[in-house]
This record gives structure tokens, sequence and C-alpha cells, in this order.
């Protein structure tokens, strides 16, 4: 009961912190920028939000693009053993 309560204590004030940056969180969508630098154009951010929405076209396509079953991988990740030795 004692480690009941005390994980209780210990927990909540994370919980507090984890509620509060979820309530502080926003999302920002694709087309916002968040921290603009100074100096930039009406048209630098046409060809941003351009560019940006090419990206998001291209990978619709890629997204919706079907696989039929068994296609083998474009690429495989097999991890590399260090060539240098401890001791």
């Amino acid at each position: 009961m004692l480690a009941a309560g005390s994980a209780a204590l210990i927990t909540s004030p994370v919980a507090a912190v984890a509620a509060t940056h979820r309530r502080r969180r926003h999302h920002v969508g694709a087309s916002q920028v968040i921290n603009e630098p100074a100096g930039v154009t009406a048209a630098d951010r046409r060809e941003i939000a351009r560019q940006r929405k090419s990206t998001a076209d291209v990978l619709a396509v890629i997204r919706k693009h079907a696989m039929p079953p068994g296609t083998e991988m474009a690429s495989v990740f097999r991890p590399v053993r260090s060539s240098r030795r401890s001791g």
C-alpha cells in the first residue's frame, strides 16, 4: 500500500505536466510556416507553398500505389558490425 501511494505521488506531477503539454500543443498544417525567417517575401512564401503542395502530391501518389502480395522490397536494412574492436 505504501508503494502504491508513493507511485501515485511520483506520477501525479508527471501526469499534470503531460496534460498541460497536451493542452498547449497545437497541430500545424503543411501550409503553415512556424518560424518564418526575417526577409521572406511574398514570392518566397508562394514558392514554399508550391513546393509543399508538389511534395504532398508526390507522397499521395506513392501512398496510393498498391503493391501485389509477395512483391520484393526495394531495399533491405541490414546492420553492419563495427570494424573497431573494444579492448
